[in-house]
Formats: structure tokens, sequence, C-alpha cells
């Protein structure tokens, strides 16, 4: 996910994308503190289902797929929800693979970032936090 999307898995983004009750990083009912993919790996070394099991984690944080919550996906780029996705296919799409070679964030660098961010994140909030500066190459 590229931050510049929502951290998708990286925002991979990040992408991003991704994530956040609505959208952040405060989490959702029963959101886990990991994704459960190890944290090690690069992000552009995951495999699809490991993408599909990072996005599932972040979008989890902001809602579900198709649902963001309370955020509001309708605003200009840089202050609608980042973590918000339409499926999983989305999400993962969104995610650096291998020709990102400037990419060199870990899945725990991630969710690290994911985690700093507030409800209904944005891509200025991503941008201002240190947790995710990592990710901008994603």
């Amino acid at each position: 996910m590229r931050i510049h999307r929502v951290i998708g898995l990286g925002g991979m983004v990040v992408a991003v994308s991704l994530l956040v009750p609505a959208c952040g990083g405060s989490g959702g009912a029963g959101a886990s503190d990991a994704s459960g993919v190890e944290a090690s790996k690069k992000l552009t070394a995951l495999t699809d289902a490991e993408k599909g099991t990072l996005c599932d984690w972040m979008v989890g944080r902001a809602g579900s797929y198709g649902n963001p919550g309370t955020c509001d996906r309708t605003q200009p780029a840089a202050t609608s929800p980042f973590l918000a996705y339409d499926d999983q296919a989305a999400c993962v799409a969104d995610s650096p693979d291998a020709t990102f070679t400037s990419c060199q964030a870990t899945v725990a660098q991630l969710e690290a970032c994911v985690k700093t961010l507030p409800v209904c994140a944005t891509l200025t909030d991503a941008s201002n936090s240190s947790a995710c500066a990592i990710l901008s190459s994603c």
C-alpha cells in the first residue's frame, strides 16, 4: 500500500494505506497489536497472501473493507482517510512489490506507523508521523 493512497501496506502502504474504529491507529474493538505477518520481512518481499493478511489487519483497525466507519472518503486525497479500501484485492494491488527498489520498510515498521495514527488518519497525518517516514518510498 502506498502511503500516498493509504498506507495501503506501506501507504502499503502502504498502502498503505493501510490503516483507524473508523480509521486510525487507536484500533477498533478486538484489533490486534500485530498483523501476524513476520515482522522482519520487507514489504517488497511479501507474498500476495501475506499482503492480504497485512491488509486485513490494517483495514480492520479502520473499520472494514468498503466501510471506513465514520471516516469521510469524499474529501481530497490529502484529507481523506487513507486506510480505506473497497476490498482486499484493491489493498493488495496498492502494495509495494519488488519493483519498489527504494522501499526498505519492514512489516514491523508499517505496523508501528499504523499504530501511531489517529482515528480517520489522513495522508497528512501519516506524512507528519516520524514513525511513518520510512514508508514514504513505498
